[in-house]
């Protein structure tokens, strides 16, 4: 059985919550029962204070610690008066055995028991271990037991506190330590404080139960639909959307989905339209070729050398097609061929210029360049390839200005970057249409887009060829009137070598 994320988010958020309030309780519960304990035993150290703090006005009223041993002082009656005061029951003190006791009996215990002159009549019943009195013992600076319980001078088996007459130690108080397990109304509160987090541990783990199922849904709900998406997107399904309300990671990944799915779309649309516009441009010289064809052959017209120039030109016509869909297909693929070395980018633009003069003159479009003062300028690139960019652009230009009108070739250097530019008069582009020039055999349904001849692909190659000498190519509105190309281009283009 496989584990839904749903089940896994939800098991290891109910996880957390679990230990977070098991660590959580067992902590409040162990610090309960340490700091009750600590309280108890620093309420017992306050008290024996007090308590010594009251034997020493006693003792200073009835003239000395000979109180003690004179009868003067009765740790009964000073209990009473301590327990009256502190608003507790202190019980009453464990008889204290004589010094001395007659051989054979042990501990003087052979009648109603008297304690250095204090007479506390018959025995009590034992006291509970946690009643004040019944811990309690009165010594004298020699360690001699005046009164109470026999407690050893060690610090963890009894709490001391000095009775201080005038600055001096006259006697000293001993209490036993109160059990660190309060067996009375102490455990029956501490037993109360477990229970209640008990109850809150429960009451957090169910919420956390239900939080987590919550959260858990609300992390896995988006997935399904983006898993239901994606599943519709491989099928073909490039329309789908998904909405994007969310703001994390997941809707992050929700608008990411729809780009691809949007990319995707405008790529198959694309292709539908490259398969009908190549079959389109093919079909046209195909069948100016099986028109002259069937001429000669039928015997319409004869087979001449006037006939030969013509099927020529259309094969020739219907190559360069095909080399330019190959061209283009290969720098989809990243695998067009350039030969990078040193060339005059001066030159270059010059030796294009010429070879367009003439024809441009013939059209009644004036052609116009301008290129650094020096008449140099050193780049490493591909010369042949960037020959054919500069011939494409002043073809487009050419094919697309009306006469008379104007064509601009603007050549300069920028630090490490090459600057062309060609601008050409009326007519324009429209804006919608500035950013699709590039794309293979799109035409403008404007003014410039009637046809002039051409497959439709001179500036697509451009912008491929561009891009393989780590340059930039776009397409905006000239400021003579018509559609200005410009083309940035790094002086070498060596990492490509």
């Amino acid at each position: 059985m496989h584990l839904r994320l749903v089940h896994t988010l939800s098991l290891l958020l109910l996880g957390v919550i679990l230990a977070a309030v098991l660590a959580f309780g067992g902590m409040l519960a162990w610090n309960l029962r340490n700091g009750f304990n600590d309280y108890m035993v620093a309420r017992d150290t306050e008290r024996l204070e007090q308590f010594a703090a009251l034997i020493a006005v006693h003792l200073q009223r009835s003239g000395g610690l000979d109180a003690f041993t004179d009868g003067g002082m009765d740790l009964r009656q000073l209990l009473a008066e301590f327990g009256q005061s502190q608003g507790m029951p202190v019980g009453p003190p464990l008889p204290t055995p004589p010094r001395s006791s007659p051989p054979g009996v042990p501990n003087g215990f052979d009648g109603p028991p008297a304690v250095m002159g204090l007479s506390l009549g018959p025995l009590p019943a034992p006291p509970g271990p946690d009643v004040f009195g019944s811990r309690i013992g009165v010594y004298a600076p020699d360690g001699r037991l005046l009164a109470g319980v026999p407690l050893d001078a060690d610090p963890k088996a009894a709490l001391e506190r000095p009775v201080t007459i005038e600055g001096h130690v006259v006697a000293w108080v001993r209490m036993r330590p109160i059990a660190l397990v309060p067996d009375a109304v102490e455990s029956a509160f501490l037993r109360r404080q477990y229970l209640g987090i008990a109850v809150l541990a429960g009451a957090l783990l169910g919420l956390g139960l239900l939080g987590a199922r919550w959260l858990a849904g609300r992390w896995v709900r988006p997935l399904l639909d983006i898993q239901r998406a994606t599943a519709r997107i491989a099928r073909g399904e490039l329309a789908t959307r998904l909405p994007t309300m969310r703001t994390d990671e997941i809707g992050d990944l929700i608008r990411d989905i729809n780009s691809m799915a949007e990319g995707l779309e405008n790529l198959e649309s694309a292709r539908r339209r490259w398969i009908a516009e190549i079959s389109h441009e093919l079909r046209t010289p195909l069948t100016v070729l099986r028109g002259e064809i069937d001429a000669l052959a039928e015997g319409v017209r004869p087979l001449n050398h006037e006939a030969a120039v013509s099927l020529r030109e259309e094969v020739l016509r219907l190559g360069a097609m095909v080399d330019d869909l190959h061209l283009l297909a290969m720098a989809d693929l990243n695998a067009l061929p350039c030969y990078f070395g040193e060339c005059d980018a001066v030159q270059l633009t010059r030796r294009v210029h010429q070879r367009f003069e003439r024809r441009a003159s013939d059209l009644g479009i004036s052609l116009e360049i301008a290129t650094p003062v020096e008449g140099s300028l050193q780049v490493y690139w591909d010369s042949q390839r960037m020959e054919q960019v500069l011939t494409n652009l002043l073809d487009n230009s050419l094919c697309y200005t009306d006469a008379p009108g104007r064509i601009r070739m603007t050549l300069q250097q920028r630090g490490e970057r090459v600057w062309l530019r060609v601008d050409d008069s009326k007519p324009s582009v429209a804006a919608a249409d500035l950013g699709r020039l590039f794309d293979p055999l799109y035409r403008a349904d404007a003014a410039r887009g009637r046809h002039r001849g051409g497959s439709g692909l001179g500036l697509a190659i451009c912008a491929a060829l561009v891009r393989a000498h780590l340059g930039r190519i776009t397409a905006a509105a000239s400021e003579l009137g018509g559609l200005s190309i410009f083309v940035d281009m790094p002086v070498s283009a060596e990492p490509l070598r």
